[in-house]
């Protein structure tokens, strides 16, 4: 049967990331536990959540722009720079070839969906080329800690690469999420936006990527998660109306949003104590939505009618946020459970993905119609 895999970017990259983040979540809980945290953390930003960005913006930019983007040869060369990478490092340690081959992976991204959006002068896309800037920028920096022999300044490459990530989410977030409730309830709404949160959220997160980064857990780190936290929950107020709990490809991304807010609170305590809620919570609840949606969407499916099950991945991962972010916290003595616990659950959500969706990625578009 012919494959579409190479039609759009988000077929190989949603298929094969999410696909990946089995493999490296397993291999974290089994023989790599809990020895290889680098890797861990390097994988799940820069193997399983960059190509997840990179399969969205290679469809995403298209839409915007009207002009085409990789796609068969190219686009198949571009992911293969992401699976050699990810080959590489499955032993448990991330060898000097495979950080080159992600930062060029990386950096042809950006030259990818930089020159659509310049051919066109959409400058608004700005935001979006910094935030896949920074990813590699944090790769080169991983890249140069090894070179070096300074394991602080590899890891500070793999946090910027988090907040490169969850910046992206908060700017994806505010154009769709409130777009895709106001026309997915089934009814008559406007939802309430705030001029002077759009203009100051990104500033501020920003400035408190930078403090987390080089500064954190200092009173103005603090104090910026503190103004974050309720700036969110009150652009997410303003996007909320009761029909969304009728539609699960909408209350997956407003509660992956509100997870970010809980991430902001739990960083005006202790910026660590963030991390699962950004991770596992905010970008891994927001990627499962977005390409359950997509997924459909690009394929000439219905959106409004995703497949049975849908639901109860979304449920297994939100039950896996909670069990990581708030288990060691409360009963640190079985720290090694909770653990394995979300873990088991995230398998179980991305790892139903795969199984439901890989039919529908791998496969022309049902109406006929090229991506």
């Amino acid at each position: 049967m012919r494959t579409a895999l190479f039609n759009l970017g988000f077929r190989p990259f949603f298929l094969f990331g999410a696909g990946f983040s089995l493999a490296a979540m397993a291999l974290w809980l089994g023989p790599y536990f809990p020895t290889a945290l680098d890797w861990h953390a390097h994988e799940m930003v820069y193997g399983f959540a960059a190509a997840i960005v990179a399969g969205f913006l290679l469809t995403a930019v298209r839409n915007w722009t009207g002009r085409p983007t990789l796609e068969k040869g190219p686009l198949a060369g571009l992911f293969g720079l992401w699976l050699a990478a990810r080959l590489l490092g499955l032993g448990g340690q991330i060898p000097l070839i495979a950080a080159v081959f992600d930062l060029a992976f990386l950096l042809g991204l950006w030259i990818a969906i930089a020159r659509p959006i310049w051919q066109v002068r959409q400058w608004r896309q700005w935001g979006v080329l910094t935030c896949v800037g920074v990813l590699a920028l944090g790769q080169a920096a991983h890249l140069s800690g090894m070179v070096t022999g300074d394991p602080a300044i590899a890891r500070l490459g793999i946090w910027t690469g988090l907040y490169a990530i969850l910046g992206l989410i908060l700017i994806i977030g505010r154009r769709v999420i409130p777009f895709f409730t106001e026309r997915g309830v089934g009814y008559p709404v406007t939802l309430r936006q705030f001029a002077r949160i759009d203009r100051t959220a990104m500033p501020l997160f920003t400035a408190f990527a930078l403090l987390a980064l080089l500064w954190p857990n200092t009173w103005p780190q603090h104090l910026l998660a503190l103004i974050l936290a309720i700036l969110h929950s009150v652009r997410l107020w303003g996007w909320y109306t009761p029909g969304v709990w009728r539609r699960p490809l909408l209350w997956i991304l407003h509660l992956a949003y509100a997870w970010i807010v809980i991430g902001f609170l739990l960083a005006a305590w202790d910026v660590r104590l963030a991390l699962h809620a950004f991770t596992v919570g905010g970008m891994g609840g927001m990627i499962l939505g977005m390409i359950c949606r997509v997924s459909l969407g690009h394929t000439g499916r219905d959106i409004h009618r995703p497949p049975a099950g849908v639901a109860f991945l979304f449920l297994a991962l939100l039950a896996a946020a909670i069990l990581r972010g708030f288990g060691p916290l409360l009963w640190s003595q079985t720290t090694w459970l909770w653990f394995h616990l979300a873990g088991g659950l995230w398998l179980l959500a991305f790892g139903g993905f795969v199984w439901i969706y890989a039919p529908i990625l791998w496969r022309p578009r049902i109406d006929g119609r090229p991506g």
